[in-house]
């Protein structure tokens, strides 16, 4: 069963703090404006919403992306952290299969499948995973040092920690913008679980319930 945090994980595997001029991701000069989908590609992306409260989304990553990165540094974790397609690890070719070719309608619908795979998983896991083979921390941890380093570089107060960040999940199609993920039935997809990050940019449930706070 692969977990929201090995799945963010791969994501955050390269992740650096950057200038305040940081770029939308981290490989915007390589793979073009905001890493959007090549001209015959969806992608699937996981955002932090409206952080900055100006209703921008924050990157956290993509697929097919992580998958390519995840390859090349171990390959048998693949199989472990991606969601999966007909009982299978996605692979890279997935996100360049169509039925109409370029519709952001299918390419919603694939998003959907992946994402919801994962969005009900927890953020205070150590499961061994990318980036973190050890279970050195917990992914809401993670988050929190990402997120804390978003609002630093944007000139935002971090005295306070942050509450109910919500996490979302968007598709881009064919060079298309990043657009929410989602049905008629259940709305855009989120994880179900919000971020909250305490004073110290440590991650804690915000419902007040039990949580484990390091690995």
């Amino acid at each position: 069963m692969i977990s929201f945090r090995q799945f963010i994980v791969a994501f955050l595997l390269g992740l650096a703090a950057s200038s305040a001029m940081a770029k939308f991701c981290p490989r915007e000069k390589r793979d073009g404006f905001q890493c959007r989908a090549k001209d015959d590609q969806f992608k699937c992306g996981i955002f932090f919403e409206d952080l900055l409260g100006t209703g921008e989304i924050k990157w956290i990553g993509a697929l097919p992306d992580a998958i390519a990165k995840t390859k090349r540094k171990n390959p048998e974790l693949v199989n472990k952290i991606f969601p999966k397609v007909d009982g299978q690890p996605v692979q890279i070719s997935y996100f360049r299969q169509w039925s109409d070719q370029c519709n952001a309608d299918e390419a919603n619908a694939k998003c959907y499948l992946l994402m919801d795979q994962i969005a009900d998983d927890r953020l205070d896991s150590c499961k061994k995973t990318v980036g973190n083979l050890n279970g050195d921390d917990t992914i809401g941890n993670q988050l929190c040092g990402q997120a804390k380093r978003f609002l630093r570089q944007n000139g935002k107060s971090i005295a306070d920690g942050m509450k109910d960040q919500p996490i979302a999940f968007f598709s881009s199609t064919c060079q298309g913008a990043w657009s929410p993920v989602g049905s008629s039935q259940t709305g855009n997809l989120r994880a179900e679980e919000r971020l909250c990050c305490d004073s110290s940019w440590k991650y804690y449930k915000c419902d007040g319930g039990d949580f484990r706070n390091s690995c």
